[in-house]
């Protein structure tokens, strides 16, 4: 593919854009990992295994976020560089926060590493979340240094039950949606200005899960906006629906490729559905985490 997407950003007054499970972090490589290994044993005889793996993913994406995935946000920073963009995404790796993208135009509903919190109610006037990064830098760091033991690892705990804290990820018991709420009514006002606007919706990697989030509203708008367009970029959930034919690009691609090649001459798998730029040639390929 060349450059026709940016030819799409370019024309576009505002771009919606969607990030599905496709664009996530993949943590298979921590079974083997002579460090992650032991450490996932241990916590898999344990009663709070869910929580324990949290916090071993946290670290694992600290310290070996997916380059790739990094490259590609930064891609998509540029090509919507000077543009009027809102991005919603379902991963909760944060990655996207560590790139070129405006965390002002963000929002991430299931939440993810950057927040903390209870994992029941508790009768107190605290704050629900807790985001001081003094707190996840020093458990980043003794995990470091734990020495394969789960029982060396200072765990950051409630500051009124005592017990351990869970990462704010919609995964974690009794989900405070606070970490997120101020995000998505920023969202909302802007998504209100798009009507009758000459909007591209971008989706990338979005498959089923959550589909009331991202995948049957983007499809809304663009049912209703007679003036929008739909690019929908997935390895096998990339057709279009019959409402949207006539409006919309299908790329049969993993979006992360897709994205990297933004800019560059390669080709894709996709089906023409509307005046948007066809591109029919190519296929698609799995990623390697």
């Amino acid at each position: 593919m060349t450059d026709r997407l940016s030819e799409q950003i370019e024309k576009a007054q505002m771009v919606l854009i969607g990030i599905g499970d496709e664009f996530a972090m993949r943590y298979g490589a921590m079974e083997t990992d002579p460090f992650y290994r032991p450490l996932l044993e241990q916590a898999g005889g344990e009663e709070n295994e869910a929580q324990l793996v949290q916090y071993l993913r946290f670290h694992y994406t600290r310290r070996h976020p997916d380059g790739r995935l990094l490259s590609a946000y930064d891609r998509l920073a540029e090509l919507l560089e000077g543009k009027n963009y809102f991005l919603v995404s379902l991963c909760m790796d944060d990655l996207i926060y560590r790139s070129g993208l405006d965390a002002g135009r963000i929002v991430t509903p299931c939440g993810g590493f950057r927040a903390m919190q209870c994992g029941r109610e508790c009768v107190t006037d605290q704050e629900p979340l807790v985001t001081d990064v003094n707190v996840t830098e020093a458990l980043l760091e003794s995990i470091d240094v734990c020495g394969g033991d789960l029982e060396a690892v200072d765990f950051p705990v409630c500051a009124e039950c005592t017990k351990p804290l869970w990462f704010n990820r919609i995964e974690s018991p009794d989900y405070k949606e606070e970490g997120y709420l101020a995000d998505w009514k920023r969202y909302t006002g802007w998504l209100q200005g798009t009507l009758n606007r000459q909007l591209l919706v971008l989706e990338l990697g979005v498959g089923m899960q959550f589909p009331q989030i991202i995948r049957f509203p983007f499809e809304k708008v663009v049912f209703f906006n007679q003036k929008a367009r739909l690019i929908r970029v997935h390895s096998r959930l990339y057709q279009m629906t019959e409402e949207l034919k006539g409006k919309g690009l299908s790329v049969a691609q993993d979006p992360v490729e897709f994205l990297l090649e933004q800019g560059t001459e390669s080709s894709s798998a996709a089906q023409e559905t509307a005046d948007l730029p066809s591109e029919t040639d190519g296929s698609s390929d799995d990623r390697n985490h």
